[in-house]
């Protein structure tokens, strides 16, 4: 499916500034809803109260994205949201992250849902590492 941005998400993006955006990631294992679905979402709670579960082995935690950026791109009519892919050290073994929900922090649950990735391999927990997708948007005029 690759990344689905929310409705609540295009706002964000469109009007914040990437050195204010307290950006975070959230990994979940279950089955990835439609695209139209999401797209209508607007908290971290609503990624919650769908058919995803948090992660919740050893090792994981919400996590802070660092380097968040955006670039405009006049020749393509674009803007670029970027950030570092998040690496999680140590994650106990025995789950299947499916995806992950990037979000801006407000308080826990209440966290702007920005948008769902669904990598095209899901992220198995072995006791070691696990790096999350990076956070990587382009907003497009049409």
């Amino acid at each position: 499916m690759a990344i689905i941005v929310t409705n609540r998400g295009m706002h964000i993006l469109g009007t914040d500034n990437a050195s204010t955006l307290d950006l975070r990631v959230a990994a979940f294992t279950g089955t990835v809803p439609a695209a139209g679905t999401i797209r209508d979402w607007n908290t971290l709670a609503d990624a919650v109260a769908s058919a995803l579960v948090e992660a919740a082995v050893g090792g994981y935690a919400r996590t802070d994205v660092s380097g968040v950026s955006f670039t405009e791109q006049d020749g393509t009519d674009t803007v670029e949201w970027r950030g570092d892919a998040m690496v999680l050290t140590s994650v106990a073994a025995g789950e299947t992250w499916t995806c992950v929900a990037w979000y801006k922090e407000n308080a826990g649950d209440t966290g702007d849902l920005i948008a769902i990735d669904e990598p095209a391999a899901t992220l198995v927990t072995n006791g070691g590492n696990v790096t999350l997708p990076a956070f990587s948007i382009d907003l497009v005029q049409q």
